[in-house]
């Protein structure tokens, strides 16, 4: 069986603890029944699914060439909404203000991805899960504005997803975003 994979904007340590402390505080009640581990938090750019290790390795070195010459850029959660119906969401998230930058690497990477035609059908919806999998116990959850968190994204991971492990995702390889003046390289 192949291993399944995903792209992903790396968040910092301060941003996930800050992400997290969001969680406990909005979310009231205990009314999903999955709640992503701390270091599980992230920003998805590509889903891949399973992959065979020469498709894997042709989306190294795509992304490899490709995130060469991006540069590193703030990115700002400012708000909490949900994905599914009102009754019962599958999904309870936080978004970033809008970023060129992050649209511009979203496309970036779609275009590396294209390379094994694992390409995304629906529109790129940046968001960070902070709980999925509605109970279908009665109960509302927040949705709105929240206190900024800030954070610089300065690498994109190819995580492996490990099903049944806590953290659920390890990285296999990542990229660092170009800093002013700086060479790019790939941290594994």
């Amino acid at each position: 069986m192949e291993n399944h994979y995903f792209i992903a904007c790396t968040l910092s340590e301060e941003a996930k603890d800050q992400l997290h402390n969001i969680r406990r505080k909005y979310l009231t009640h205990d009314c999903f029944m999955k709640y992503p581990h701390q270091n599980d938090l992230h920003v998805t750019l590509s889903f891949l699914g399973a992959v065979t290790a020469q498709q894997l390795k042709i989306i190294c070195d795509e992304l490899s060439e490709k995130l060469m010459n991006l540069q590193q850029f703030p990115l700002t959660f400012k708000h909490i909404s949900t994905f599914g119906s009102e009754e019962s969401p599958r999904v309870w998230w936080t978004g970033p203000a809008e970023s060129k930058e992050l649209t511009a690497l979203y496309e970036t990477v779609q275009s590396a991805v294209s390379k094994i035609h694992k390409n995304e059908n629906r529109p790129f919806r940046p968001h960070v899960t902070l709980a999925k999998k509605w109970k279908g116990e009665k109960g509302e959850v927040f949705k709105g504005s929240i206190e900024p968190v800030s954070d610089w994204i300065k690498y994109v991971t190819i995580y492996e997803i490990n099903p049944g492990q806590i953290p659920l995702y390890t990285n296999f390889a990542s990229y660092k975003l170009k800093e002013s003046g700086e060479n790019h390289g790939t941290v594994n």
